[in-house]
């Protein structure tokens, strides 16, 4: 963006750097595009049993992320008058089922054995969800990786009521619990 973005552009590419030069809102329209993603495939696949990947989330659970997606794209179209692209899921399942095959999900949690500290997930939470949590399904999900999984226990969350049924998938069950 800018007055130099098509310098700085041609100075990337002449060093084999890809960069792509867009207008302010469609460059905004990508970040939280982009922030979304981090946020659902994440947040969905750290709250299983087992240890789930992010091509895993793409693959298997993919009615929950369209659910979840849709739910921050109006709190998008509340919070920042900002409405995603046409065709967004597609792009995010792609991203999802192209990412490393050994990428686990996080949302918080222990160090891991790369020594990657919890603290640091802690950290970045308000720039992730802070505002997302406000969507119902993600807050009954941060709040079940907090309560049932022991994640982000340094984070303070806008709880649920209580009288609400929780709507965690869990196996092949619907969000109602039929099979």
């Amino acid at each position: 963006c800018g007055k130099w973005a098509g310098h700085v552009e041609q100075r990337l590419e002449t060093n084999a750097i890809q960069c792509k030069v867009v207008f302010y809102r469609e460059w905004r329209r990508m970040m939280w595009e982009r922030a979304t993603y981090d946020a659902v495939f994440h947040l969905i696949g750290a709250v299983r049993d087992q240890p789930t990947t992010l091509s895993d989330v793409a693959l298997y659970y993919t009615d929950e992320v369209s659910d979840m997606v849709w739910s921050v794209s109006g709190i998008l179209r509340g919070w920042k008058a900002l409405t995603l692209s046409y065709g967004f899921e597609e792009r995010m399942f792609g991203i999802a089922e192209t990412a490393e095959k050994d990428e686990l999900c996080r949302v918080g949690g222990d160090d891991d054995e790369n020594g990657e500290n919890a603290a640091d997930t802690n950290r970045m939470f308000p720039f992730v969800y802070e505002e997302f949590e406000k969507a119902g399904m993600i807050n009954q999900y941060l709040c079940f990786a907090q309560q049932e999984k022991g994640l982000l226990q340094n984070v303070k969350l806008i709880l649920k009521a209580e009288d609400e049924k929780p709507i965690i998938r869990q196996g092949n069950m619907r969000a109602d619990g039929v099979i």
